[in-house]
């Protein structure tokens, strides 16, 4: 059964997350739709980006990623089809699929062909169901459009390493459920780029002098439980997936607050290492 997922910023209140999935469904019936999330900050490019690339490769060969975010389609704003490793993008070519394509070449890409669908103006009931449909009929990309070699980068996603300053200046790419900070220097550029030296991690008027494996490192066990006050202490760490994160230990941003709300961080702020 093929899989077709999506990811929007279209919320749950609306009724476009039900009118794609009924359009998936009018076409295909044997399919599965998984949600990704439909909560991405409206027109948020780098924060889709970084849900996308730290979620996909959790789903199998030849999944189809429908991707709704800054999806109006335009002169500027073209509707593409990606393979790419192994699995299937739809979007539009805002920038969004730069953040994976950065560490993995497409196999393929083309631009895709909008026929006239008079008054309709919902493009991704128009456009990218129909392809989505298309692929997971077992149908090849190039029948959808013609194909192209170049798409748009999102640079911002690129920290800036300044070797003759021994630093690394990233910015905030995302801000998750807990509160935490998200930045774009993975552990591999804090690796070659500081190659065992000393460092600080700089975050508005907060330094780090220690980067973290676990959340719980933080915690000092030989204090009994019961004495122990570790909740909402600062820290930093490299997350699950391998990017520089600023957190607070077991927030809750209903209680304790988040180091997005406590520190005063927010999307493309910027977070900086130092290497002494």
């Amino acid at each position: 059964m093929p899989i077709i997922t999506l990811t929007t910023d279209f919320g749950t209140k609306d009724h476009f997350v039900g009118a794609v999935k009924g359009a998936i469904y009018n076409e295909l019936t044997d399919v599965r739709i998984v949600d990704i999330s439909h909560h991405v900050t409206p027109f948020g490019i780098t924060e889709a980006a970084y849900i996308l690339k730290n979620s996909y490769q959790n789903f199998p060969n030849d999944t189809i990623h429908i991707i709704g975010v800054d999806s109006e389609i335009s002169v500027e704003n073209r509707p593409i089809a990606i393979e790419l490793d192994n699995q299937f993008f739809i979007c539009c070519d805002n920038g969004i699929i730069s953040m994976i394509t950065n560490d993995i070449n497409p196999d393929k890409i083309v631009e895709i062909t909008i026929h006239n669908t008079g008054d309709k103006k919902f493009s991704i009931l128009d456009a990218f169901v129909r392809v989505a449909c298309h692929i997971a009929r077992g149908g090849k990309l190039d029948v959808v459009g013609k194909q192209i070699d170049e798409i748009k980068k999102l640079y911002e996603i690129q920290p800036l390493v300044n070797a003759e300053e021994n630093k690394i200046v990233g910015s905030v790419i995302y801000i998750d459920n807990f509160g935490n900070v998200i930045s774009n220097i993975s552990e591999k550029t804090f690796n070659n780029v500081g190659k065992g030296r000393e460092f600080e991690v700089v975050a508005r008027n907060y330094t780090f002098k220690t980067i973290h494996k676990k959340y719980n490192d933080i915690v000092d066990y030989s204090i009994p439980a019961d004495k122990r006050q570790d909740d909402g202490k600062k820290l930093a760490i490299f997350n699950s997936e391998n990017f520089l994160e600023i957190s607070m230990y077991r927030s809750n941003l209903k209680t304790v607050g988040g180091a997005s709300s406590l520190l005063g961080l927010d999307y493309r702020d910027n977070i900086t290492v130092r290497f002494l």
